[in-house]
């Protein structure tokens, strides 16, 4: 619902990592999820302390110098010190009232833009596959491919693609071993290929055991173990997925048709109303 939102005001995300200070006018407005590292629980209780209540429920701030590796002074550019994160005392499954925001915008930008953007800085196994072999098509569906991912490392525990050191060609193989092959075009650019696959395809012996389709990876989520994740809901999940996971990105679902997905109206949004959320009337 939050993507939809943002979509329909013409702004894209773009994912990226560092995290930025949002005002609260603003979560109102853009409430998204894309990548995990830019969802943020909203907890009101910590709204009506004051700095000294805060200090004494969760300690003093516990900063850190910063310094120049040749020694010379720090310039404006640069903090004095950062500071650590602090821990609530709280597990996110035991918030109840679970209230997401999205942070950081400065990778955002409007859909008007007279300049294309042809970059993303989002952690690489959520980055779609436009910004590789398509820059000048980078747009709302590559905030749709984000979203998937995200989705699919919240409901699976673990995120799709994975690379131990995050390199691109290993995260392209693996959604070729999730979702299939690549369009013929895009399969004839990737010069990495034949570290993974023989020309027709089929994975090179030696990597045979790294395919598992995205029906597989499914069935392996940690969320499957969970008895009310019934054959009917996997099917139903799969296919929102596979819409959200178009290798082009023009065929890919956009956030109104995610939103009124079949596993979103049916399981999605079924479950937010345990929360008290507001649900859009077009989706009540």
């Amino acid at each position: 619902m939050g993507v939809r939102e943002i979509h329909q005001r013409g702004v894209i995300h773009g994912g990226k990592v560092k995290f930025s200070q949002v005002t609260g006018e603003l979560v109102t407005k853009f409430i998204e999820v894309l990548h995990p590292r830019n969802i943020l629980f909203v907890l009101p209780s910590l709204d009506a302390m004051s700095v000294d209540e805060l200090y004494k429920r969760y300690s003093l701030p516990q900063e850190a110098k910063i310094h120049r590796e040749d020694g010379a002074p720090l310039g404006p550019e640069a903090p004095p010190c950062s500071v650590m994160p602090v821990w609530l005392g709280i597990h996110a499954d035991e918030v109840s009232d679970p209230r997401i925001c999205i942070s950081d915008f400065g990778e955002a930008w409007l859909n008007t833009d007279p300049t294309p953007k042809e970059e993303l800085h989002t952690p690489p196994i959520y980055l779609p596959p436009e910004t590789t072999f398509a820059k000048n098509s980078i747009g709302f569906p590559a905030d749709i491919w984000t979203m998937a991912c995200t989705i699919h490392e919240i409901m699976g525990e673990r995120p799709l693609f994975e690379s131990y050191f995050g390199v691109r060609d290993d995260v392209i193989s693996e959604m070729v071993s999730t979702l299939g092959l690549l369009p013929s075009d895009w399969w004839q650019m990737w010069a990495a290929r034949g570290e993974f696959f023989l020309e027709d395809g089929t994975w090179k012996p030696e990597r045979a055991s790294r395919s598992m389709p995205l029906s597989e990876r499914i069935q392996h989520m940690g969320r499957q173990d969970d008895p009310g994740f019934s054959g009917e809901e996997a099917e139903s999940y799969e296919r929102m997925l596979r819409a959200m996971f178009k290798f082009k990105p023009e065929k890919r679902a956009t956030a109104e048709e995610v939103a009124k997905s079949d596993w979103m109206m049916r399981w999605g949004i079924p479950s937010l109303r345990t929360y008290d959320i507001q649900i859009p009337c077009d989706l009540s």
